[in-house]
C-alpha cells in the first residue's frame, strides 16, 4: 500500500512540474570540459517574457539554433508576463545548477535581486532587450531603445513637415505600461516630436503587451479622439491592434501610424498606405548572441559588455527585404 501512494504522489508531482513549469528543453552534444556538471554538459538557461509575441519566438529560434551550433543543452522558460513567475524561474535555474543564465526582463528592477544572487553562486548573466542596471550582469544585448525611437522621431518630424505643413495634426500612442523597455521607446519618441508647434500629443492607451488587450486600447484611442491624425505603437502586440483598429472603424485615409515591430499585419498596413515607418529589431540576433556569449563566458572568454543589434526603419521603399520573415 506504501509504495502504491507513493508512486501515486511522485506522478502527480510530475504532473503538477510540467504544467507549471512552462520549460521548454533543447539539447545538443555536449562538448569540452567547460561544463561544472559530473557529466560534462553544459546547460545555459533562458528565461523570456511570453512566447506570444513573434519577437520572442524568433529570439527563442536564434537561441536554439546557436545552442545546437555550440553543442549545449538551453532550457527556455516562457515567464507569460508574469513577473513573480519569471523571478522564480531564475530561482529555480541556480538551484539546478545552469552554467549561465540569459534573462529577458519583463521588470529590470525587480529581477535586480536573483540576477545578483546568481552572479554570488558564481553563473554569468547575460541580460537580453530588458536593461538590469546590475554589475551582476555580465553582458547586455540588445538595441538602444530610447535613442532608436529619438530615430524614428526625427523620420516622424520631416514627414510630418513634407506631407502636412502648417496645419493642426494629432498624435495617440498604444503602449504597454507594464513594460520598461516600451516605456522608454514612448519617452524617445515623444520627447523628439514634442516641439511641433502644429501637433498636439492626445491619449496614451495601455495594451499590456497582449494582443487582445492591445486591440480593445487601440478601439478606445480611435473612437475617443475621431480627429486622430497619427498613432504611435510600442511594440508588436500594439501594433497589430492598431492595424486592425483602423482596419474596423475604416480610417485608412485619415490615420496614420508609426511605431514598432513588423508582422504579417503591420506589413499589409505598409502596402496599403496607412502604416508609415516601423522600427524593425532582429531578435533571432538577440538570442543568438546571448547564447553565443554565455557559452564564451562558460568557457572562461572575455566578452564585451555591451553588443549592439542594429535597428532598420522600414518603409514602403524597403519593406520586400522583409516580406519572407512573416510568410
Amino acid at each position: 500500500m506504501k509504495k502504491w501512494v507513493s508512486g501515486i504522489l511522485t506522478g502527480m508531482l510530475i504532473f503538477l512540474l510540467a504544467a507549471c513549469g512552462q520549460v521548454d528543453d533543447t539539447s545538443g552534444t555536449s562538448k569540452g570540459d567547460s561544463s561544472k556538471k559530473d557529466d560534462g554538459e553544459v546547460t545555459i538557461a533562458m528565461t523570456v517574457i511570453n512566447q506570444e509575441a513573434l519577437f520572442f519566438t524568433d529570439m527563442v529560434k536564434g537561441a536554439q539554433d546557436a545552442a545546437k551550433k555550440a553543442g549545449v543543452k538551453l532550457t527556455v522558460y516562457n515567464a507569460n508576463n508574469n513577473t513573480v513567475d519569471q523571478f522564480n524561474s531564475v530561482e529555480n535555474f541556480i538551484s539546478s545548477g545552469a552554467d549561465a543564465i540569459i534573462v529577458n526582463a519583463i521588470d529590470s528592477t525587480g529581477m535586480k535581486s536573483v540576477v545578483e544572487k546568481a552572479k554570488k553562486a558564481g553563473i554569468p548573466i547575460i541580460s537580453v532587450d530588458s536593461v538590469i542596471k546590475s554589475d551582476a550582469v555580465d553582458v547586455q544585448v540588445g538595441v538602444d531603445n530610447y535613442e532608436s525611437s529619438v530615430e524614428l522621431g526625427k523620420y516622424f518630424n520631416d514627414y510630418v513637415k513634407k506631407e502636412y505643413g502648417d496645419k493642426p495634426v494629432k498624435l495617440g500612442t498604444i503602449g504597454a505600461l507594464n513594460s520598461e523597455i516600451q516605456i522608454k521607446r514612448e519617452d524617445g519618441f515623444k520627447n523628439t516630436i514634442k516641439d511641433n508647434k502644429n501637433l498636439k500629443i492626445v491619449n496614451t492607451v495601455d495594451g499590456e503587451n497582449v494582443q487582445e488587450k492591445a486591440l480593445a486600447a487601440s478601439e478606445n484611442l480611435m473612437t475617443g479622439s475621431p480627429d486622430l491624425t497619427f498613432a504611435f505603437a510600442t511594440g508588436e502586440p500594439a501594433f497589430i491592434g492598431a492595424v486592425s483598429a483602423i482596419r474596423s472603424q475604416k480610417a485608412q485615409d485619415r490615420v496614420k501610424l508609426f511605431g514598432w515591430d513588423l508582422s504579417k499585419q503591420v506589413i499589409e498596413g505598409i502596402d496599403d498606405g496607412f502604416v508609415e515607418a516601423v522600427l524593425q529589431q532582429h531578435p533571432y540576433e538577440f538570442g543568438s548572441e546571448a547564447v553565443k556569449a554565455a557559452k564564451k563566458l562558460i568557457d572562461g572568454e572575455k566578452v564585451e559588455k555591451q553588443l549592439n543589434v542594429p535597428v532598420s526603419i522600414v518603409t514602403k521603399d524597403n519593406v520586400d527585404e522583409y516580406r519572407d520573415m512573416f510568410k
